[in-house]
């Protein structure tokens, strides 16, 4: 199965993975920006956009990697590739490195840092995010169609500047968001911190937003990933930050890359 994914540009390839909910799209604001120098293949994780869920086994993170890697080499991609991650991607890039399948690495906001079973607000965020948009999609949308109302309801587990997201952008992800199949299997999954840091060798880039309120600082165990790892902060950015500062997002990336 090679995963769904979004393709733009030449040269050596950089792969993206989006957070938990989402889809390919959430790279769309940087995509433009990376293409002017990479090969850019933003893949929809199993279970969420139109790739489906992993059959037959627990979605964690090494079932992943496996999958990504079987849908790399189906693609024709055989050499260790740069893989960035945001949130659930960030935590899957990281395995990716320590798997060997990464010839560098860049977390943005990645899951998996904690010390126990990642923070206690996250579940009922998500569930309240989830149960608002099930029970009031009509409310959700014309709230999400304005500036106020993105910002508002994006600011704790997306965008801090959610004015500067497109409202169509907005509601689609919010849909995505409360409408997956494989939500609760996946965070179940992801539930245990990363243990793979020592195993990491590949350059490793981890940055968080200053606004971050999914994995704010208490979250972040520098131990859990390599010694070597260039640690950078994203002013003013929350926790998906491609729409809060793309060119910003866009520069540690290719310089986390290069």
């Amino acid at each position: 199965m090679i995963w769904h994914h979004i393709e733009k540009g030449h040269g050596r390839p950089l792969i993206l993975l989006h957070g938990i909910g989402m889809n390919s799209d959430a790279w769309v604001p940087v995509l433009d920006r990376l293409a002017v120098q990479r090969r850019v293949i933003a893949f929809d994780i199993p279970g969420f956009g139109r790739t489906p869920g992993i059959a037959d086994q627990e979605p964690n993170a090494g079932a992943m990697v496996e999958s990504l890697g079987q849908s790399l080499h189906q693609m024709g991609i055989t050499e260790p590739v740069d893989v960035v991650g945001n949130s659930l991607g960030g935590y899957i890039a990281l395995e990716a490195a320590a798997q060997g399948l990464a010839r560098a690495v860049v977390g943005i906001s990645p899951a998996g840092l904690w010390r126990d079973k990642g923070p206690a607000h996250i579940e009922p965020m998500f569930n309240v995010m989830r149960g608002f948009y099930r029970a009031l999609p009509g409310l959700a949308d014309r709230a999400l169609a304005t500036g106020i109302g993105r910002t508002l309801l994006l600011s704790g587990a997306v965008a801090a500047r959610g004015w500067k997201m497109p409202a169509r952008d907005a509601v689609q992800a919010a849909r995505a968001f409360s409408q997956s199949h494989h939500f609760e299997s996946v965070f179940e999954a992801f539930r245990p911190p990363f243990q793979s840091g020592d195993r990491i060798s590949v350059p490793c880039t981890v940055a968080f937003g200053d606004l971050d309120m999914v994995f704010p600082v208490g979250t972040r165990d520098r131990n859990r990933v390599p010694s070597h790892t260039h640690w950078v902060r994203l002013p003013g950015c929350g926790h998906v930050p491609m729409w809060d500062a793309p060119d910003l997002v866009a520069h540690v990336i290719l310089q986390g890359t290069h």
